[in-house]
């Protein structure tokens, strides 16, 4: 009998507040579940701690140097020049098309998951999540276009409402929720497939803008939304397959309440590290003397001279540097006295793989509330925006069956490994 699988995301959800909101009884559903037949874990993000990468590590199990996305932006190679990395820049294969590869599973439907946009071919259907330009490009194959927006599929809601109208963007949240719950419902049940992955993405978006609501109703009610969905696609699935089939929920990073935003680019510039032309724009800005700059969020480039145009920074020079910008990031605190940067993080500990170079040089890892920014338009090294929570790295969810165990720290690489290793 062919083997099946249904894998859910729920996008930046922590283990703390999931446990919590179980607890609490607002996710009866998934507490039912881990006790009895399943275990919930906490689980480690990709470095950094965004979705575009550890998405696309749980896709391949692979880590960034192996696949080759460091972020939602980068610079194209011997460059200033920004781009956004999408699907087609994914250079490891993704546990589905290594197992349809390999002839061990058939159709797969893929819904939603950061990172998948333009959508690319399949055996099954693959919608992707955010960020996604234009839907026509957004699903594959494009005979399933019309029939999604018949049913009112939207892949992301209007982030800029959340300035004018938050009541009305939260209620945009709950439709969308209950939509895509709608959609995945009716997908599972008319069609065959031997692997559902659908991603939960409002969750995240939930966060941004109301982590500061996360004792309230506001979080209560949604949580439950979330939990009747995960049921319902559960018993969907498992009502059409039986019993027996591979079900795992997992998280791409945590979450935790937003302090201050902090402008890395802002504190190499007063450190005297970075030299920019404000003639021009964005990295373009960046001018000789310029030892090290930052990109969302927290990964630090020293400027060398063999990889951008006006790099003046010798390969002999790196370990003098790295430990200066340590220091130099360490000893940062806000008006409290309260320390910024929890840890850097060298690349050499946490990168391997042939895209090595592509790496960030650095990563900063930031105390909990402080949000890390590449910006360099801003000239303060603190500053407040509308949102009200950020990411953290160390603290994503992942449930499995009871008798998958882990004798080490759990990755978010380890989801892909698991589903794998069931088909096999």
């Amino acid at each position: 009998m062919q083997k099946k699988a249904l894998i859910v995301g729920i996008d930046g959800v922590p283990f703390g507040l999931i446990t919590r909101m179980m607890e609490q009884g607002h996710m009866k559903e998934l507490k039912h579940m881990c006790e009895g037949d399943y275990t919930i874990h906490k689980m480690h993000a990709s470095y950094p701690d965004i979705s575009s990468v550890s998405w696309t590590s749980f896709m391949t199990g692979a880590n960034p140097a192996e696949h080759g996305i460091y972020g939602f932006t980068d610079l194209k190679p011997n460059s200033y020049d920004l781009y956004f990395p999408n699907s087609r820049d994914i250079k490891a294969p993704t546990f589905w098309q290594t197992l349809q590869k390999q002839k061990k599973i058939k159709r797969v439907l893929v819904l939603n998951i950061p990172n998948t946009y333009p959508a690319f071919p399949i055996d099954g259907l693959l919608v992707s999540g955010f960020v996604a330009i234009d839907f026509n490009k957004a699903v594959y194959p494009t005979s399933y276009v019309a029939p999604l927006q018949r049913m009112g599929y939207v892949i992301d809601v209007d982030l800029m409402k959340a300035r004018q109208d938050k009541d009305g963007f939260y209620q945009d949240l709950m439709d969308s929720l209950a939509v895509r719950e709608k959609v995945s419902i009716n997908l599972i049940t008319e069609e065959e497939w031997d692997i559902a992955t659908i991603c939960i993405t409002e969750t995240d978006r939930l966060h941004h803008f109301f982590f500061d609501k996360k004792d309230t109703p506001v979080f209560h009610d949604f949580y439950k939304r979330v939990d009747t969905f995960i049921g319902n696609i559960y018993r969907a699935f498992e009502k059409k397959y039986g019993k027996d089939f591979l079900f795992l929920v997992l998280s791409d990073h945590g979450f935790t309440e937003q302090v201050a935003e902090v402008n890395l680019n802002a504190l190499l510039r007063d450190s005297g590290y970075l030299v920019t032309d404000e003639s021009r724009d964005y990295y373009d800005k960046i001018e000789k003397g310029t030892i090290a700059f930052a990109m969302d969020p927290g990964r630090i480039y020293i400027h060398y001279e063999k990889k951008f145009p006006r790099g003046q920074v010798k390969s002999s020079e790196t370990e003098q540097i790295k430990k200066a910008l340590k220091a130099v990031f360490l000893e940062l605190a806000d008006t409290n006295g309260t320390k910024v940067i929890k840890e850097v993080v060298d690349k050499e500990e946490i990168y391997k793989g042939p895209y090595y170079d592509n790496a960030p040089d650095l990563i900063c890892i930031s105390n909990e509330g402080y949000d890390l920014k590449g910006n360099l338009r801003r000239k303060e090294v603190f500053s407040s925006d509308i949102f009200k929570g950020m990411h953290t790295g160390e603290d994503a969810t992942l449930i499995t069956p009871k008798n998958i165990t882990f004798d080490q720290q759990v990755t978010i690489e380890n989801p892909a490994n698991i589903i794998m290793n069931y088909f096999l």
